[in-house]
């Protein structure tokens, strides 16, 4: 194994969407899935209202929906309730500075599908949650879609060499679409809501470091997964009326091979109580928080 590092800005808006430095990535694992410092100094510029925000400013009291996958939720963060949601996940954080009323159904291991219509076990789909009170919606979700981090945890066994998903491209060609579906029928449930889709980190470095418990090999194809998973979040969000916030897309080494006090993802050996392997630790829903936060402020009354 190779040392690695990793980092990236990139601005990301589409016709509808203010320009947030930011990124993220998934969880995509089978089945569920400090003290926060070092959070970014988000910039915005060439802001627009989007479509979906052109509603009254977001006030004290508003109803917040937040959707997704463990990505969302904080899987493995304590204080852990059902589905893997933390008590320090980012919808909570947004929702307690915002002064917002939060209802979070994100859940480990959700797919596009059980947001928008499919049951999650014994949960309904995702959407059912959002009502046309709804103010806000925040949503991760799409690398369980093309097994990214269930992939990731397999490669991290040492014991095992893995190989990308046989029907890797295939799902990647269809993600942007299912991703703009499923905005679509979120913005005809709440036609009042703003609508903030949020990438997963950054969990692969440039280059190796034994935290992440890869091959070199194994450390190239999942980086590349990372980054077509991202492309596709991107391609999506291009021309949304959603507003895209992009952690994945923040300067600086933020994974488990980066700087202690800056690593907003986990590498494959977990302290306890702060994440999941390959998944955002405490300081990573910080960070992600606070980048919401700042594309928002500035639509408040």
């Amino acid at each position: 194994m190779g040392n690695r590092s990793n980092g990236g800005v990139r601005l990301t808006a589409g016709r509808a969407a203010v320009a947030v430095l930011a990124g993220s990535f998934v969880i995509g694992v089978v089945g569920c899935s400090s003290d926060e410092s070092s959070s970014p100094t988000p910039t915005s510029s060439n802001a627009r209202t989007p479509t979906s925000s052109a509603a009254p400013a977001l006030r004290d009291g508003d109803l917040y929906v937040a959707l997704g996958s463990s990505i969302a939720s904080g899987f493995g963060i304590s204080e852990q309730s059902e589905c893997g949601r933390s008590s320090r996940d980012y919808p909570q954080l947004v929702a307690a500075e915002l002064g917002l009323r939060l209802v979070d159904v994100s859940c480990g291991a959700a797919s596009v599908p059980h947001v928008v219509d499919t049951n999650q076990g014994e949960n309904p789909p995702q959407i059912d949650a959002v009502t046309a009170d709804t103010k806000l919606i925040t949503v991760t979700v799409g690398g369980n879609d093309i097994a990214f981090n269930g992939t990731a945890l397999g490669c991290g066994d040492p014991a095992r060499l893995c190989t990308e998903p046989v029907d890797l491209e295939a799902n990647l060609r269809a993600l942007p679409g299912q991703l703009v579906s499923m905005v679509e029928k979120l913005q005809a449930k709440a036609p009042s809501a703003r609508i903030v889709f949020v990438t997963y980190p950054r969990e692969m470095p440039d280059t190796n470091c034994p935290a992440m418990s890869l091959e070199d090999s194994e450390l190239a194809m999942l980086r590349s997964m990372g980054e077509k998973l991202e492309a596709a979040f991107v391609e999506a969000f291009a021309t949304s009326d959603a507003l895209l916030v992009d952690p994945y897309a923040v300067a600086g080494d933020h994974t488990a091979c980066g700087p202690e006090s800056a690593r907003w993802t986990n590498g494959y050996t977990v302290p306890e109580g702060d994440g999941f392997a390959y998944h955002p630790t405490a300081v990573g829903h910080r960070a992600m928080a606070d980048l919401i936060k700042e594309a928002l402020t500035d639509r408040r009354s």
